[in-house]
């Protein structure tokens, strides 16, 4: 039997989920959110490998897969690694980690510009800490493919992290590759990488890495948003049957 864990991002917790709950309910799947502690990112590591213990705990008998999305990817990562034997799959969704060097080909630019970096930097602060309208954010997030209304539901539920972990998440590169350097859970048939092809927040070559460092398999969903694929119509009843295929192999 199989059990499904899933890890949220930064600037909100295990209400993003909310506009998949029904149809988990309706295919009678079982499932767990977890709300992980974003005080700081030690508590961060702990938190997401405890919780995913209690459930392990719980329900012995159950197969484990770990469902994360954009920063909760890295963590549902961070507990595959850890935990190994104890986690049947790992589906990664708009999640991505950039590798230690990345040449310029690989990126555009500007984006090795000091100044964009820093503005960039600047901006995706102000925006977690909710001092940013939500006109101007939402774009990043969703395309139009997910309502208005289903935009403004998710942004309530919105929380805006401290400043201290915020700054740790933005020097984090090398805590992730260092998590990652020797590979413990990792395959086609373990872990599938889902890309949203109009994601602007999580690089296509951010998921890629992941993808080749875990010798993943990986869908490309067209026309999707970095939150478009949990909150629209158009692709979340296609994800969660793409995922729970992917958790029958």
């Amino acid at each position: 039997m199989t059990h499904f864990i899933f890890f949220h991002g930064i600037g909100i917790r295990s209400p993003f989920w909310n506009s998949i709950v029904p149809i988990l309910e309706e295919k009678s799947l079982n499932y767990s959110l977890v709300d992980l502690d974003f005080s700081s990112l030690d508590n961060a590591f702990q938190s997401s490998k405890d919780s995913v213990k209690d459930i392990i705990k719980k329900y012995p008998d159950r197969n484990i897969v770990m469902v994360g999305h954009s920063l909760g990817g890295l963590f549902a990562t961070y507990v595959a690694q850890s935990l190994g034997d104890d986690i049947h799959k790992l589906i990664l969704i708009a999640s991505g980690v950039a590798p230690k060097q990345i040449s310029v080909k690989a990126i555009q630019q500007k984006q090795i510009n000091v100044l964009y970096k820093t503005i960039k930097k600047f901006g995706m602060q102000m925006m977690f800490k909710g001092y940013l309208p939500s006109w101007l954010t939402q774009s990043m997030f969703f395309t139009k493919n997910t309502p208005k209304e289903v935009q403004r539901k998710v942004w309530k539920d919105a929380v805006r992290e401290k400043q201290s972990f915020l700054m740790e998440y933005f020097k984090s590169k090398k805590v992730w590759n260092s998590h990652f350097k020797r590979v413990h859970f990792s395959g086609p048939d373990n872990v599938l990488i889902v890309i949203c092809d109009k994601d602007k927040l999580v690089p296509r070559h951010a998921s890629m890495y992941l993808k080749d460092h875990l010798n993943g398999s990986h869908k490309v969903y067209k026309d999707c948003g970095h939150n478009d694929i949990i909150t629209s119509e158009k692709f979340n009843k296609k994800f969660i049957d793409d995922m729970v295929l992917f958790s029958s192999i």
